[in-house]
């Protein structure tokens, strides 16, 4: 159970990369589409936290809880 809740945790922490990362590619690519977000460095960076945050889970996860079958 436990390397279960472990699994779960990365494959969180990997799927908010992910969105973070698309999020960044098209406020890069497309800034002018994204009228709810008037400032666009502001948005990149709260995107880049989440990344940057996810990233250190995942990298915390897998030094110190996960185990390999």
């Amino acid at each position: 159970m436990k390397q279960e809740i472990v699994d779960s945790l990365m494959h969180d922490a990997e799927s908010k990369c992910l969105l973070a990362k698309m999020n960044i590619q098209v406020l890069l690519n497309n800034p002018v589409g994204v009228g709810d977000h008037p400032n666009i460095t502001e948005t990149i960076q709260e995107q880049l936290d989440v990344l940057s945050k996810n990233k250190d889970r995942l990298s915390v996860l897998t030094e110190y809880f996960y185990e390999e079958d």
